[in-house]
């Protein structure tokens, strides 16, 4: 330990700084008494003055305490065990206190704590024998270690007396010998499990005797190789490899060894033997699927082959997995192995290795690879298929495009040479190949366009190579504006992930659906459609769809349902992989601007600027040194209302657009509202007086509204009072057959009056009506009447317009209101309540009874003035032979005329 002290010295030349480095060593070089002589000497050479006794006291307090902590440490002893501990095991500890320094400080055992890492061992671990020494008991340690410390209580504090670092290992578990290697013959190499980690440095020795027999005796001394630090294997120069051996490894560390079983070797089963050659690979005859592996050994190391074991390993050009099959050999020569059941046209590398058959044994490293490549065969699938109908031309044809994939390798068998379309016409089973597509080759585009008239046809597409030609795709072309066949009900799309869209549909319940069409393309202003599709088949519910798809660009994706090659309608969704913000914002437009408001409009942002759905737009506005404002509008809105705004102030405003994933915002523009000029101020007092003018005139025309009607409607005279009330025509006939089209009654009716003063019904024919029955009409009937000399139109019918006065007329447009009405009687009509027809007069050829000359009048007069009132009616009793004066209801009348008519 040292201590640095700066000293001021006085003399009576100058003042001069001094350094005086005082050095108190620890126990062992120097104790106390060696401090007081060093403090002695510094004594007599310095200069006495005032500082002097300071500097004295302090130098002599400093070595006081280094003496002081030198003698603690002095004073103790402290014992572990054991001194490495083994993980779960129990520690003890002793700290001893020598006699003297005990009695000369005046601590004892019971003054002594313990600590371990720092923290303090509770005290019920204490123990202590006699005064001087006192015991710790760890029941574990952690399994990295510990450091324990004893401390002496001493002046109010812990002094620290002794520590120690505890180690935690254990003594080695009994290695287990894994394998035995010999290469080219050379040197035994052997490797082991050394078992749980000791924590402690542990060395392996290889033990190799050669033995008399296999596990016997000894034969000669054993081989012996000790392992590097960390290594797990060890080589012996083991030279005679047809002897058998006993193998064994040993662990040894502080804490104790370890043997592993006896492992019993014949050493050529420990030989890695060199690997197989493969000489050539070739196709079998007569087998397109096959191919025969030639293969030799090095007979150096093996001299029968069937005393081994052979794997052998295929796999085609571009697979990264390779597939294996074992080889039992059962000659003394290798045999050709032939693999079969491989695809046409494929390319495949081989490779074989080998060991003995013992379990010890180990596989040679892999042989040279072999290549060849299976015969071709002819297509074993058709290609999907699908087309592009242009409308007709001005000559009657179309464009048909056809689009087809190409075959997949394992389809394929081959090299596609090119493809081959046909066209049969409905009801004929002849094909004819079209020489449009002749030249149709692989590398070509995958599509051809055809001219077809609008007739309905059949086309076909196969693909052929120089072994064969695949089978036929056909697709059904419709007739020109034919209708199409249904399609989906139901559509779904929705991101898969950010390059991809999965598609869903519910497929219609037709047992002659044969597949699915799924098309799909990019909609862009800025860019073409590049169609992209794929056909499903008839089972299919669901589709990933991932060609060419990119986030933030919005698709059109149509469903089409194939029943029996023929395509249905398509359904169409729009869809997104994965939305974002627009690019730009919506510009404003001031389209019409007011004192107190003003009209914006603005257009809908490009689809490719969209980047997603706009769900709505915001616009913002605010005059300056106002508030801040807001309306929001639905995103297929795009023009917009504001009022209450203030006049002869501008306005700033600018929207923004948004989408699911955020908005973006369009520039800000400049509006000022109108100035106030006072025209309102005008406008309302004029308001006002006009209503007021408007209220008294209304008032005017109530009070005089007797004279205005004489002046504007004067009085007609009553058809009553005139001859033709008392006039009856020789005979009436009805008809109305020529009235099919109204929603009343029709019938055929003929009236006559054979001599004044009697008038009897007759009906000389009646006519099925060809309407409804009168009660579903709610009681509504026309008759046309008709004289010998004007004609006359009885209805009766439920409307609320006017009534013509030409005859054979249709009824009245149907209204509210309900009502019966007889023109065409002297030029003149009056209304008569609902259902209250009157009895007309009646033949007495039929004999009927006749009414009196005055009850004919008195009924003829009900028709004509259903409000008057007769001045002799009162009386109950009625004149004999008579029929009443109140008229007969409709039902009535149709029912008398139907019986008299023999219906």
């Amino acid at each position: 330990m040292q201590v640095a002290l700066p000293l001021k010295t006085h003399c009576s030349c100058a003042s001069v700084q001094t350094l005086l480095l005082v050095t108190a060593e620890t126990q062992g070089q120097f104790g106390l008494a060696s401090v007081t002589e060093r403090m002695v000497s510094v004594q007599k050479h310095w200069e006495r003055g005032w500082l002097y006794p300071l500097l004295w006291l302090t130098l002599k307090a400093a070595f006081l305490f280094l003496g002081a902590e030198s003698s603690w440490q002095d004073c103790s002893t402290l014992t572990v065990r054991p001194p490495v501990a083994r993980p779960g095991s129990a520690v003890s500890a002793s700290c001893v206190l020598s006699p003297a320094c005990a009695r000369e400080r005046g601590v004892n055992a019971a003054d002594v704590a313990w600590r371990l890492d720092g923290e303090e061992v509770p005290r019920d671990q204490y123990g202590s024998i006699g005064s001087t020494v006192s015991t710790v008991t760890l029941p574990a340690l952690p399994l990295a270690g510990a450091n324990l410390s004893c401390h002496a209580r001493y002046g109010g504090s812990d002094t620290l007396l002794q520590s120690r670092e505890i180690r935690v290992a254990s003594a080695p578990a009994q290695p287990k010998i894994l394998s035995c290697i010999s290469i080219h013959l050379a040197n035994l190499s052997c490797s082991w499990d050394p078992g749980p980690e000791t924590l402690l440095r542990t060395s392996f020795t290889l033990s190799v005797m050669e033995v008399m027999r296999r596990c016997g005796s000894k034969f000669k001394d054993p081989l012996e190789c000790r392992a590097a630090p960390g290594a797990r294997s060890c080589p012996v120069p083991a030279k005679n490899l047809y002897a058998s051996y006993n193998v064994t490894v040993r662990a040894e560390n502080e804490l104790g060894s370890q043997t592993s079983p006896v492992l019993c070797l014949y050493g050529m089963d420990a030989v890695k033997l060199s690997p197989p050659r493969v000489v050539s690979v070739s196709a079998v005859a007569g087998r397109e699927d096959c191919l025969a592996v030639i293969w030799d050994l090095h007979y150096s190391e093996i001299h029968d082959a069937s005393s081994a074991l052979y794997e052998l390993q295929y796999r085609a050009r571009g697979e990264k997995l390779w597939k294996q099959t074992l080889i039992d050999v059962r000659e003394a020569s290798p045999v050709p192995v032939r693999l079969c059941d491989l695809p046409a046209f494929t390319e495949y590398t081989f490779r074989l290795r080998s060991r003995y058959k013992s379990d010890m044994s180990h596989w040679s490293e892999w042989s040279n690879k072999g290549e060849a490549r299976t015969p071709e065969r002819a297509p074993s699938k058709e290609p999907q298929l699908w087309r592009r109908i242009e409308p007709l031309d001005s000559e009657g044809e179309r464009h048909v495009t056809l689009l087809w994939k190409p075959l997949q390798r394992h389809e394929a068998n081959g090299r596609i040479l090119g493809y081959r379309v046909f066209r049969q016409h409905p009801g004929t089973p002849e094909k004819t190949e079209l020489s449009e597509c002749d030249g149709t080759t692989p590398l070509a585009s995958p599509e051809c366009s055809v001219l077809l008239s609008a007739e309905r046809c059949v086309l076909s597409l196969s693909a052929y190579s120089s072994a064969g030609q695949s089978p036929q795709a056909s697709i059904a072309i419709p007739a020109a504006g034919q209708a199409a066949l249904p399609g989906l009900s139901t559509l779904a799309v929705s991101p898969a992930d950010d390059h991809s869209l999965l598609v869903q549909w519910k497929p219609p319940e037709r047992p002659s659906v044969s597949g699915f069409i799924l098309e799909w393309c990019v909609l862009s202003e800025r860019e073409g459609c590049v169609l992209h599709w794929h056909r499903l088949p008839r089972h299919s519910r669901d589709a990933v769809i991932s060609e060419s798809i990119e986030p933030e660009r919005l698709y059109r994706v149509s469903a089409y349902v194939l029943d029996e090659g023929e395509a249905g309608d398509p359904v169409s969704v729009q869809a997104y992989s994965r939305q974002g913000a627009p690019s730009r914002g919506p510009l404003l437009r001031p389209k019409t601007t007011w004192k107190t408001g003003l009209q914006l409009e603005w257009d809908p942002i490009p689809l490719d600027d969209r980047r997603g759905f706009i769900q709505n737009y915001t616009i913002f506005y605010q005059s300056e040194g106002g508030v801040s404002d807001f309306v929001v509008v639905n995103g297929s809105v795009h023009q917009l209302r504001l009022d209450g705004l203030s006049s002869d102030q501008e306005y700033k405003l600018h929207a923004v657009a948004s989408t699911d994933q955020g908005g973006t915002a369009g520039p800000d523009i400049y509006v000022q509202t109108l100035r106030d000029d006072g025209t309102m101020l005008l406008v309302i007092p004029l308001s006002a007086l006009l209503t007021l003018i408007s209220i008294i005139m209304l008032l005017a025309c109530v009070q005089q509204r007797q004279a205005i009607k004489k002046r504007f409607f004067p009085t007609i005279p009553d058809a009553a009072d005139s001859s033709l009330a008392n006039w009856m025509p020789k005979k009436i006939w009805m008809d109305f057959r020529d009235y099919q089209d109204d929603r009343c009654l029709k019938a055929q009716v003929d009236i006559a009056a054979p001599r004044p003063g009697t008038v009897q019904e007759t009906l000389s024919s009646l006519s099925r009506p060809e309407c409804q029955d009168p009660a579903s009409l709610g009681g509504g009937v026309t008759i046309p009447i008709q004289t010998y000399c004007t004609a006359a139109i009885l209805q009766h019918c439920t409307g609320e317009d006017y009534v013509r006065e030409t005859p054979g007329r249709s009824c009245a447009e149907q209204g509210s209101v309900e009502y019966s009405t007889v023109m065409g009687i002297a030029g003149g009509y009056t209304q008569i309540p609902q259902a209250k027809l009157a009895l007309l007069p009646c033949n007495p050829d039929l004999r009927v009874q006749t009414p009196s000359q005055d009850l004919f009048n008195k009924t003829y007069q009900s028709l004509l003035y259903p409000d008057m009132k007769d001045p002799d009616q009162g009386t109950e009793e009625e004149e004999e032979g008579s029929i009443s004066t109140s008229p007969l209801l409709l039902e009535q009348l149709m029912q008398g005329m139907a019986q008299n008519s023999g219906l």
